[in-house]
């Protein structure tokens, strides 16, 4: 029987009420802490505002991350968002001073409206203090303001009846560690239980869950003036390769150097304590301290910390814009006047008033100017405009199998979600004729003329500008993104640099403001391509510059997927301009570096990508 389709379009009421109702929470359950019961069923109506930070909490207590999203923001939001990301940067950058004088002006702007943006002030603020080293009472005191803002009766909640999201476990966890007589690792195992069970999706558990571990197991540790028992260390290495493994799954490095070097001392003291010659044993050990090792060097060489500095990576918000600039740079790129856009829609002086941040338009206005510029109306959406989150997880299985190199299991997958979304949505169609376009391509069933013009007939469906590449100012989709970088991948090398130059002056504009990790997953995700074709056309150092730069960014939002290809990148780059220059390439770097592009791809299971370093070993 074919499952039936939920409503065609996307918007946050309808969305949050089928994730509650599909997953059996109950609107006091969600509302606790934060809002009343009354409240949330008037947000559930869409008969109430919400502000970016609950719309997120919320969706966070239900297990849903809000990278997934792309972000067009009111004024109030944007102006949030933007004082966030400000504390967050000078956090990240140890500017103590600096961060302090950030939260005061975000107080005094009376921006801390809600309990999540007062709870947000409060753990920024505990973080300051650490970086100060400054009494454990006075961050204690801010932990305990920080759990009460949205967790009240922290004393005494039930984890069985609560939800949370995974920012407040994090509050939990320090709440807890900083009052150390509340029997720290116990709690602890509440937590690990708690985040194990919640049906958190992959990226909203790996942010946590491998912290509190590490918490845990290094409270374990600095507890035990008696040798640990062999039960115990079973169970302790079993708690720490759950989240090493939780890291490998989703490419990622929370606490990553931080486990690996427990769950060596760990397997050390298994085998000192209880004579254990196992040769298996002892390849786990080296394996684990060759990876510690690299992780060091990279991060060493890149000028990256290599331990976890603070908790600021919970909060990083991804692909935020405004939507008077949305409206307003889209608009400049279809050459279209105020008059004529809002022809039939709205008054000119609406438009002008929004675009000029002096006032949010109506929602239904703005919808329909939105849609005249090829941009659905929904201020947060995930490539795929849908209420079903199903399909966002088949979405995450498809990108798998594309990278993966599986084109039948990709279609297999394709066919279910067509199933489930409604094909008269642009975007949606836009999604499959390009994931269509890519799967013919990778299987040799067009030629790369036929593949440009699918590439292209998926971007008119809903960027329909000529000459985009001459325009001084754009804003894209990341769905449009994929597109042109498909596009530029297998065009002619005129066309080819033309392309590259616009990608990377796109992604200007987020380095010039220090919010590359704003938009890592599709600078990526774009500049490992665009990186790859310059050096097919010989820009051997341009493309070497840009692979440490990508590599860097990757490091520093603890991103693992991407950083063998960089470093595979670098080596073959480097190679040909010493071919160039007549001299012999050293084969003891090159088997190094290959070998470090084993390890790292192994760690991220990218099985394909292993198999080709290691054949690029034997061609040594």
């Amino acid at each position: 029987m074919k499952k039936k389709r939920l409503e065609a379009g996307q918007d946050f009421p309808r969305f949050l009420k089928h994730v509650r109702k599909e997953q059996s929470v109950l609107l006091e359950q969600l509302s606790r802490g934060l809002m009343t019961v009354s409240n949330l069923a008037r947000i559930e109506k869409g008969q109430r505002p919400i502000s970016k930070s609950m719309r997120d909490c919320l969706l966070g207590r239900l297990g849903i991350a809000s990278d997934l999203y792309e972000n067009m923001l009111n004024i109030e939001d944007y102006a949030i968002w933007e004082r966030q990301r400000c504390i967050l940067c000078a956090i990240e950058f140890k500017e103590t001073e600096k961060a302090q004088e950030l939260i005061q002006n975000y107080e005094m702007q009376d921006l801390t409206k809600d309990k999540v943006q007062q709870q947000f002030c409060l753990m920024m603020k505990a973080e300051i203090l650490k970086q100060q080293k400054a009494d454990s009472s006075a961050i204690r005191a801010c932990y305990e303001a920080a759990v009460k803002c949205t967790i009240p009766d922290i004393e005494y909640m039930s984890y069985e009846k609560i939800v949370l999201s995974i920012q407040e476990i994090n509050v939990v966890l320090e709440y807890v560690y900083s009052h150390k007589e509340m029997d720290f690792e116990k709690k602890c195992k509440v937590l690990l239980d708690f985040v194990e069970r919640t049906t958190y999706d992959t990226l909203s558990k790996v942010k946590i869950y491998p912290k509190i571990v590490y918490y845990y197991l290094r409270e374990a540790y600095a507890n035990n003036n008696v040798p640990i028992t062999k039960n115990a260390m079973i169970v302790y290495l079993q708690i720490c390769d759950r989240a090493i493994e939780m890291l490998r799954d989703s490419g990622r490095a929370y606490y990553l150097l931080e486990l690996l070097e427990i769950k060596i001392k760990l397997l050390e003291e298994m085998s000192v304590q209880f004579e254990n010659e196992d040769q298996a044993l002892k390849e786990n050990i080296q394996e684990s301290k060759n990876f510690v090792k690299l992780l060091k060097s990279l991060c060493a060489e890149y000028h990256v910390p290599a331990y976890m500095q603070d908790s600021t990576y919970l909060y990083r918000q991804r692909w935020m814009f405004y939507v008077g600039d949305v409206l307003r740079i889209r608009r400049n790129m279809y050459g279209i006047t105020q008059k004529k856009l809002c022809e039939g829609i709205c008054s000119v002086r609406t438009l002008r008033r929004t675009e000029k941040k002096e006032a949010n338009m109506q929602q239904e206005v703005l919808g329909k100017l939105l849609r005249k510029l090829g941009i659905s109306k929904e201020f947060q959406r995930a490539r795929l405009v849908t209420n079903d989150r199903e399909v966002l997880k088949l979405r995450e299985e498809i990108a798998v199998c594309r990278n993966n190199r599986e084109p039948d299991k990709a279609r297999m997958l394709l066919k279910l979600m067509k199933e489930r979304v409604s094909m008269d949505i642009p975007e949606n169609k836009q999604y499959f004729l390009e994931a269509e376009a890519s799967l013919d391509w990778m299987e040799g069933k067009i030629t790369r003329k036929e593949f440009i013009v699918k590439e292209e007939e998926a971007l008119r469906c809903t960027l329909k500008v000529k000459r985009l590449y001459n325009l001084d100012e754009v804003y894209l989709t990341q769905m449009e993104m994929f597109c042109i970088r498909k596009k530029v991948q297998v065009s002619e090398d005129l066309d080819k640099m033309k392309g590259i130059d616009f990608l990377l002056q796109f992604f200007d504009w987020f380095a010039k403001r220090n919010a590359l990790p704003d938009c890592i997953v599709i600078y990526e995700f774009v500049v490992v391509s665009v990186i790859n074709e310059l050096g097919n056309i010989g820009e051997y150092r341009i493309s070497i510059d840009l692979s440490k730069k990508l590599l860097k960014e990757s490091l520093i939002c603890r991103r693992m997927w991407i950083i063998a290809d960089s470093l595979y990148n670098i080596l073959w780059n480097e190679n040909q301009c010493e071919q160039d220059a007549g001299r012999l390439c050293e084969k003891e770097k090159m088997t190094e570096k290959l070998q470090q592009c084993i390890m790292l791809s192994h760690f991220c299971k990218q099985n394909t990508d292993k198999s080709f370093y290691q054949s690029k070993i034997f061609e040594n």
